[in-house]
């Protein structure tokens, strides 16, 4: 693989007009030499997105056509692009300065790797920071589904590898990133970086915010791909791992879109809570007994007994870089 790989960026898009030139412009602003192809997959917004992208259109590979979702708008992107390497960026979410190059520099560092994900923040619609998340180290199909899930929009992947997998499937529409990259690291191991090099915007309008589907459509991705010889006969969980897991999402996914919900569920997971792995007595407890505390107990007292934490603010970054 040459220093500078060609690289295309397939963005899905539906109604994020007010988002996606932002996307765009972190893509174009990049200080990377080697050759970029950014395809834009519009399901026919009606909203301002058309208008932006006719104001690029010299730039970018771009369509807008009624499609069938998220996953028929990536796939429909892929078969478009024509990059060494590819990445999937969210028409509302965008690239940090110097993303492209740090990404590239990790391959050849890595060259084992099948994909490099590196760190990202958490941005409100005031562009302040909510989290940053990041982590260092493989990327395997058991530390997906334990430590470490790779961010859509600071992931890029070896083309030759991703073929393997076929693309994303629309069976499990809810999680098809998370998919996609547990069936890649199937074929070839990927890299976490530390270097945080995109931003996930937070917003009520996400797809992916309650949804039902996503405890049902995780389960879905393990169990087809243990039932698929090309998955299933390099990895494959065994009994305990999977009896923590599925409790572990059924409560967390749950908890998410309503905790009323949870909190039964929760409670009858109690009286085994020993024989769970510590992550998952937390999301036990975190949805049981932790509500009912909160309720009888004062917030100053809560507050008094809570550890004094050091500061995780993240280091200065110009969140709108984009804009010079």
């Amino acid at each position: 693989m040459q220093p500078y790989p060609s690289l295309s960026v397939v963005i899905p898009s539906w109604n994020q007009g007010r988002f996606i030139e932002r996307t765009l412009l972190s893509i174009l602003k990049q200080d990377y030499p080697g050759d970029v192809q950014i395809i834009v997959s519009d399901g026919g917004s009606t909203d301002e997105t058309v208008e932006v992208l006719k104001k690029y259109e010299d730039k970018i590979t771009w369509w807008s056509a009624r499609d069938k979702g998220f996953v028929d708008a990536v796939t429909k992107g892929l078969a478009q692009a024509t990059g060494e390497l590819i990445a999937i960026q969210s028409s509302d979410d965008y690239y940090l300065p110097g993303a492209f190059r740090r990404m590239a520099e990790a391959f050849q560092q890595h060259p084992e790797a099948g994909f490099i994900s590196g760190g990202e923040y958490g941005i409100d619609l005031q562009d302040q920071i909510e989290y940053a998340n990041s982590f260092t180290g493989p990327i395997t199909p058991h530390s997906i589904l334990f430590r470490f899930v790779p961010a859509q929009h600071a992931t890029f992947v070896r083309r030759e590898v991703l073929d393997k997998t076929e693309g994303m499937r629309v069976e499990v529409d809810m999680c098809a990133d998370i998919d996609l990259w547990y069936r890649v690291a199937h074929f070839a191991p990927g890299y976490a970086i530390p270097d945080m090099l995109a931003a996930y915007q937070l917003h009520p309008d996400q797809r992916t915010a309650t949804s039902p589907k996503w405890f049902p459509n995780l389960v879905k991705m393990v169990e087809s791909c243990e039932q698929i010889p090309a998955y299933g006969s390099k990895f494959r969980l065994t009994e305990e791992e999977r009896r923590n897991l599925y409790t572990y999402w059924e409560i967390n996914w749950t908890n998410k879109r309503s905790p009323t919900e949870a909190r039964p569920i929760a409670f009858r997971k109690l009286p085994g809570l020993l024989t769970y792995s510590p992550r998952t007595q937390r999301t036990i407890l975190g949805a049981s007994v932790t509500p009912l505390v909160k309720r009888l107990v004062p917030t100053s007292v809560l507050k008094a007994l809570r550890p004094t934490a050091a500061s995780t603010a993240p280091a200065a970054i110009d969140l709108s870089w984009w804009r010079n």
